[in-house]
């Protein structure tokens, strides 16, 4: 019997669904994650490359698929948008028509809970929200090193970050406690670290940089990821071969047919948006799945062909964006 209460829920009456995903298990949608580091370790370099990623539905570091553009906010105070920001996007083969910021000539005094933040989101409606340095939008230190001001901050990103479907990543520098864990070096109150789901931090030697997760709640904590920037080449990912299990980030169980196995990869790659249908193609070789099999499970999926320019991608029935699709 449904128990009545005018302020009480029960959990029982609650919906579950799967944690989403931009890159797992290192950035969710929905949720804050903390990218930290000290000055000049290439934190901005590395998003920017993530952010012009996303923005043409390109590749993540791990070789991993996006599948289709998204829109970014990358909100900078550090550099210059006509002389630095852009033309590094650009040159990361960013479509910038994807990627708004607010003018903080115009907004000026803009702060990390500022309304106009919220106003831009709900306008732009992006995948991914990046706020760099987290210090440069914050009235004063003191916001994050009082407890109580931290929490009411991060809270409300947060709920802005779930209400509106998007991930936000806060960039941030370490402080000077060399010492201390990666967790206690970020600035400000634990209650900042406690609100995000997910904290990487970079570390650096000479031109090679580690991004390390330090802390993950919704996941195994990921391996970590290594990229270079030099004088010669600029920003360059060491990349290692990774498995369709690791891509996914689920664990696979094998089933007693190929029919079957084929259908749970299929759920598991399409479950964050459309992929090429090369990229699945590719990916269902490590399982030695041919194209007959994958073409009946895919139609018994009932999977959705899409031509995009000139390439195909697959997307399971139900999902955003339907439109009418081809055979391929």
């Amino acid at each position: 019997m449904k128990q009545e209460s005018k302020i009480l829920t029960l959990y029982s009456e609650v919906k579950m669904e799967p944690v989403r995903w931009i890159w797992y298990p290192y950035i969710p949608v929905g949720k804050i994650t903390l990218l930290q580091g000290d000055p000049g370790d290439g934190k901005s370099t590395m998003m920017m490359n993530i952010i012009s990623e996303i923005s043409r539905g390109g590749m993540l570091p791990d070789g991993s698929q996006i599948g289709r553009p998204h829109r970014v906010i990358y909100q900078c105070s550090e550099d210059g948008v006509r002389d630095t920001i852009r033309p590094r996007l650009e040159a990361c083969g960013a479509d910038c028509a994807n990627i708004a910021f607010l003018d903080e000539e115009v907004h000026n005094g803009l702060t990390l809970d500022d309304e106009r933040i919220r106003e831009a989101i709900v306008e732009f409606r992006p995948w991914l929200v990046v706020i760099d340095p987290l210090q440069s939008y914050i009235e004063s230190d003191s916001d994050l090193m009082m407890a109580s001001k931290a929490r009411r901050l991060m809270k409300r990103i947060g709920l802005w970050a779930s209400a509106y479907d998007c991930g936000v990543v806060l960039i941030g520098h370490l402080n000077k406690r060399e010492g201390s864990k990666g967790l206690y070096r970020g600035l400000g109150s634990i209650d900042v670290v406690a609100a995000a789901r997910s904290i990487l931090q970079v570390d650096r030697e000479h031109d090679l940089r580690t991004v390390k997760q330090i802390k993950n709640n919704l996941a195994p904590a990921g391996e970590n990821i290594k990229f270079e920037i030099t004088k010669d080449d600029g920003f360059r990912w060491i990349h290692h071969k990774r498995s369709t299990k690791e891509l996914t980030g689920t664990k696979v169980d094998i089933p007693k047919t190929k029919h079957e196995l084929a259908a749970n990869l299929l759920k598991i790659i399409l479950q964050n948006g459309e992929i090429p249908a090369s990229e699945i193609r590719e990916r269902m070789k490590e399982y030695e799945i041919g194209d007959k099999t994958l073409r009946e499970v895919k139609s018994d999926l009932g999977i959705k062909s899409i031509r995009r320019t000139k390439q195909w991608y697959w997307r399971m029935p139900g999902t955003l964006g339907e439109e009418s699709a081809g055979q391929r």
